[in-house]
């Protein structure tokens, strides 16, 4: 690859790179810049006889995911970065080139074109389809928690109910920069869809949830088969959803049969406002759960006791 001026292949890609690297400024702030970094790893990665390891878009696609970043942005920053690479293609051949560049810059533009309409579309209908679900999981969480209408919510949204729950009190507190003052509402939405899609990675669709930006409320399926019940809300689990929140959550929970999730919940968070009032600390407190079926008496002042997994923290209750 050696253009009118002498300059050898090993010399153009090494241009491509810098100019990947160190090169104008994009349109779209930190995504176009990440973007670049990212289209210029690859390249390095992909040179001849080249020793850098190669670059994995996904870790950086999956944070602009939760972040709420249109796809679009990220692929219109993608094919800008390689824009910026025919520029320099065409300023380093020769006037003989120049039909050979325009080409490539169309066929850049029509693959750019058809990429982000495509994507868009997918990206939307699959939106459209999530946003289906979560009505009807929203709906089915109402009607458990107030139980009533559990059978016909059920029938409607096709979601199977399990015979038992465990019952999850959430509590999420503010991000560091939402105290901040600037954005505030925008941070809370974005850590709150961390929290979300980090509920899917043990759980999937299983679990339904009822969350806002402060907390509420996740039930999660026992199901008679052991295979299906070893995603439940655990210590691992809550540091996982703590790392995603970016702020340390606390939960209370408990578990019992499907009709007694509204007394469940009201118990959970019941003893959830007790811990946040007594100052503990966050992580899981875990209810012992009622087997006879009586009704929950009001909680006993909470104490610290030996539970396991680790770092969890049992609550009694009164006799």
């Amino acid at each position: 690859m050696v253009g009118t001026h002498g300059t050898s292949a090993a010399s153009l890609e090494s241009k491509l790179v810098e100019r990947l690297t160190r090169g104008r400024a994009l349109p779209g702030g930190d995504v176009a810049d990440a973007a670049r970094t990212l289209l210029a790893e690859t390249a390095q990665s992909l040179r001849p006889r080249s020793t850098a390891a190669a670059t994995d878009p996904s870790g950086s696609a999956a944070s602009w995911a939760r972040e709420g970043v249109a796809l679009e942005a990220v692929l219109e920053a993608c094919h800008d970065g390689v824009r910026a690479g025919l520029e320099l293609l065409a300023e380093e051949s020769g006037p003989e080139a120049l039909p050979v560049v325009e080409g490539a810059e169309l066929l850049l533009r029509a693959l750019e074109r058809v990429t982000v309409l495509a994507s868009a579309a997918y990206a939307d209908e699959h939106r459209a389809v999530a946003r289906e679900h979560q009505t009807a999981a929203q709906t089915l969480v109402a009607a458990l928690l107030g139980g009533h209408g559990v059978h016909r919510m059920a029938r409607q949204s096709g979601i199977r109910v399990a015979e038992s729950y465990q019952v999850v009190a959430l509590a999420i507190p503010p991000h560091p920069d939402e105290e901040r003052g600037f954005g505030a509402a925008s941070v809370a939405r974005r850590k709150l869809r961390r929290v979300q899609a980090a509920l899917a990675s043990p759980f999937g669709s299983r679990a339904l949830t009822l969350l806002g930006t402060h907390g509420g409320t996740v039930l999660v399926p026992l199901d008679a088969d052991a295979a299906l019940t070893a995603a439940t809300m655990r210590t691992e689990t809550l540091a996982v959803l703590s790392e995603a929140a970016e702020v340390p959550l606390t939960a209370a929970v408990t578990a019992g049969a499907t009709g007694r999730i509204p007394e469940l919940a009201a118990r959970a968070h019941d003893m959830l406002d007790d811990i946040r009032e007594s100052g503990r600390g966050p992580g899981l407190y875990s209810i012992p759960d009622i087997a006879d079926g009586r009704a929950c008496d009001a909680p006993q002042q909470a104490r610290r006791g030996v539970v396991t997994p680790p770092n969890a923290a049992r609550i009694g209750r009164s006799a």
